[in-house]
This record gives structure tokens, C-alpha cells and sequence, in this order.
């Protein structure tokens, strides 16, 4: 059987193909024509940016526009294709002429037009999308408010008498809110708005949205405030509670003075402190700030002494000073004479003279022990240190120590005149 070749040519001899063929030319002739005839269909430019521009008049007066603000337009072009179809959002420019006519604050409606800023001119402006900008134009202004807590605790809340859920905290304590002037006056609060619906029984951190008020307590909502910071780390600290006995502490007390528990009263005994486990596991009291004993006396045994906690507790009792009370009744007072002056940590370099030839001092502890001291018992020193670099006279502090005595003491502060003088080098 002979095979028939096939021909392209033969295939326009047929009714049904020619029509076929001529409407599929048809159809791509009409899309060439639309892509290319910028004449009957323009051709839209996307993301021009509109520029608002006030008068230099304006500017000097602080005007600012606050709106709109990094916002686009769509702009429809014609005319020459070889020229259309190179423009870019990057060769336009969409603006308000009649901005230039503002002089005062407020919100304006104008129409917008397009500037040509390439080098390419040869094609016409159809259309702009929007086609009018609204425009608010106010002065600048900004102001530092506190963050307030605004945290609450549902209605049917049950707290956890073993643990104190402290005031919380902030990541920064003020914000700085800015903007048109107008909608800066109306912020009269900055605030963290928060509730807290389970019974807190450990530490709780979390990172909320601030919260403007006005001074009739309405929230504000509004794009054209600028916070510093729009949001804030919050931590509230939750401390276990325990209640811990105050002891009483003494410095320049005589090493074989012993007080009994019957000899200190201490007012309160104990103070309820809050604070970390950690930290109140190696707690058993609280020592007071010490006494010094150079103070204390059989007339001079009532003291106000500080209640001094770790940093990370809390004296729930708020009771920064107890009264510390000794019993001195079985101590008897002596005055005696102290001739006996030394100095030490004297500068290399330095000789020193005491024209204080002597001291009257009071001394303090049990009698049977105080009736056998001698003047020889008593030693004053003068200590100079951090005068490395003094000379000429004057008048320094003398700690006066008892000897032959392991529970007696001098009572008072007392004062020698020395003389400091650099050795001669020979």
C-alpha cells in the first residue's frame, strides 16, 4: 500500500482548518496589540511613592507631616511603548501641590499629581490610584511618662499565706511616647494591664503590650504615637515566708566577757521576712548590726540598732530598728589614768611625738576583777594609718586596751594631740 506524505500546504485547502487558523491568528494579533499599544491600554506603574512637601515657612513653624507616611500609589501611563515600557516607580513621583499651602496644623484633603523625574518624558499620565491623600499635619512632640502597674488579680483570687508576691518589676521604668502634638497631649498614662488568675507560688515573668490612657481612663489607639518601646518584660517576684528570730552582736567586746540570754533583750525577738528558698535555707536569724562595746556602760546599756537583711529578702514586719537592752547591774565603773601611748603603722620616714601626757579614762567590768587593775594595765595606742603622707600636729583617736583582764573594758572615745615630723637624712 502506497503511503500518502503529508503537506502542510494541502492543509489550507480546508474549509475547517482556514477558519480555525484565522482566529488563532486573530486572538495572538490581539494580545500583541494590547501588550504593546500602551495608547488603548495603559500600562499601571505600582509603588510610586507619595511625597508630601510643606513650605519652608512651614518647617521653620514645626510643622511635620504625620501622614500619610511611607505610603504608595498606583499610576496608569500611555503614549510611546519603547518609552512606557521602560519607566520604572523609581522615574515618578506622586505629590499634593497644595501642601506647600498649609500653614497650620490640621487635616487636609488634596489632590495628587505626578512629577516625571527620569530622563524619560515622552508619555502622558492616564490615571493615579488613590487619586486624593489625606494629610495630617501637626507639630512634633514627645514626652517621658512612668509605666504604672495596672495588674489585677481575678475577683475570686486565693493567694498562699506560705509566699509573698512582691510589688513586680519592669524591664525600664519610663517610656518615652512622641508624635503629633495634638495626639501626644491627650496620653496621660502609660501603664501594664495584666490578670493574674492562679495563685502564684513561684516567680512569674511574661512580656506584655503597654497600655495608653487619657485622663478620663480611655484607652488610645492611635498609629500616629510612637512609644520608645511598645512592649515590656514584667517579673513578678513571689518569696516564701518564714519568721526568724534577731540576735544581738558586738564588736571590741572583751573576749572572756560572756552575756547570758537573761543579760539581752532584744524588742521584737522576732521579724517575719520573705525572700528566696535558697536564701532562707541557710537562714536560722538574723544578726543585728553590731554594738560596738567602746559604747557600752552600766548607764549606757539601751541601744536602737539596724536590722540589716540580705538583698534579695524582704522584713515583712517593716521594722528597720530594734531596741537592744543589756543588763549591766553586776558591772562596777573605775576611772583611771593611762600614760602609756604607742603608735603604730607610721610611714618609713617618719617620727612621731604625743604631747597628750596622759588620759582619764572610764573603765567598765565585773569588780572583783576591776579592783586589781593598775595603771600599767592600761595601754593607749594611736593608729596612723592612712596618714602616710601627714605632717605637723594633730589630733587623733586612741583605742585604749585593758591588760591583766579578759571581761573588763574602757568606756567612752578619747583624743591625743601628736606632732608627725619627717626624719632628717643625714
Amino acid at each position: 500500500m502506497k503511503i500518502k506524505k503529508f503537506s502542510i500546504g494541502r492543509l489550507f485547502y480546508n474549509d475547517k482548518f482556514v477558519m480555525f487558523f484565522s482566529v488563532l491568528m486573530a486572538i495572538g494579533l490581539w494580545i500583541f496589540m494590547a501588550l504593546t499599544d500602551t495608547e488603548e491600554f495603559p500600562r499601571q506603574i505600582t509603588d510610586v511613592p507619595i511625597i508630601i512637601r510643606l513650605s519652608d515657612a512651614a518647617q521653620e513653624d514645626g510643622l511635620k507631616v504625620f501622614s500619610p507616611v511611607n505610603q504608595t500609589a498606583t499610576v496608569s501611563i500611555k503614549g510611546n511603548s519603547l518609552v512606557v515600557k521602560q519607566i520604572q516607580a523609581s522615574d515618578l513621583e506622586v505629590v499634593a501641590q497644595l501642601a506647600s499651602t498649609i500653614t497650620s496644623p490640621g487635616n487636609y484633603t488634596f489632590d495628587l499629581s505626578v512629577n516625571k523625574k527620569g530622563t524619560l518624558s515622552d508619555f502622558d499620565v492616564v490615571s493615579i490610584s488613590p487619586s486624593q491623600a489625606n494629610i495630617s499635619v501637626d507639630r512634633y512632640a514627645e514626652k517621658t511618662l512612668p509605666i504604672e502597674n495596672e495588674i489585677k488579680y481575678k475577683p475570686d483570687y486565693k493567694s498562699d499565706p506560705s509566699y509573698f508576691v512582691s510589688t513586680p518589676t519592669f524591664s525600664v521604668d519610663t517610656v518615652t511616647v512622641s508624635g503629633p502634638e495634638k495626639e501626644v497631649s491627650r496620653v496621660s498614662k502609660v501603664s501594664v494591664q495584666y490578670q493574674i488568675n492562679d495563685t502564684l507560688r513561684e516567680s512569674k515573668s511574661f512580656t506584655t503590650d503597654l497600655v495608653l490612657t487619657d485622663a478620663s481612663g480611655n484607652k488610645i489607639v492611635s498609629n500616629k504615637i510612637k512609644l520608645s518601646q511598645d512592649k515590656v518584660d514584667v517579673t513578678i517576684p513571689v518569696l516564701s515566708r518564714v519568721v526568724l528570730p534577731l540576735s544581738a552582736s558586738f564588736t571590741n567586746k572583751p573576749a572572756g566577757l560572756s552575756l547570758s540570754a537573761d543579760q539581752i533583750t532584744i524588742s521584737p525577738q522576732s521579724i517575719e521576712v520573705a525572700g528566696p528558698k535558697d536564701v532562707l535555707a541557710n537562714l536560722t536569724e538574723i544578726t543585728l548590726a553590731p554594738i560596738d562595746f567602746s559604747g557600752v556602760s552600766p548607764t549606757t546599756s539601751t541601744f536602737d540598732v539596724n536590722v540589716s537583711l540580705p538583698a534579695s529578702c524582704k522584713n515583712l514586719s517593716n521594722i528597720p530598728v530594734a531596741k537592744v537592752s543589756l543588763n549591766l547591774g553586776s558591772m562596777a565603773t573605775r576611772k583611771m589614768v593611762v600614760s602609756n601611748f604607742a603608735i603604730k603603722n607610721l610611714a618609713a620616714g617618719k617620727t612621731a611625738s604625743v604631747y597628750t601626757k596622759n588620759l582619764t579614762v572610764t573603765v567598765v567590768g565585773p569588780e572583783s576583777e576591776i579592783t586589781k587593775l593598775t595603771e600599767n594595765s592600761l595601754s593607749a595606742q594611736i593608729d596612723m594609718s592612712g596618714k602616710e603622707n601627714f605632717t605637723g600636729h594633730t589630733e587623733m583617736p586612741v583605742s585604749i586596751s585593758v591588760g591583766n583582764s579578759s571581761s573588763c573594758w574602757v568606756y567612752g572615745s578619747y583624743m591625743a594631740n601628736i606632732s608627725v615630723r619627717a626624719v632628717a637624712v643625714s
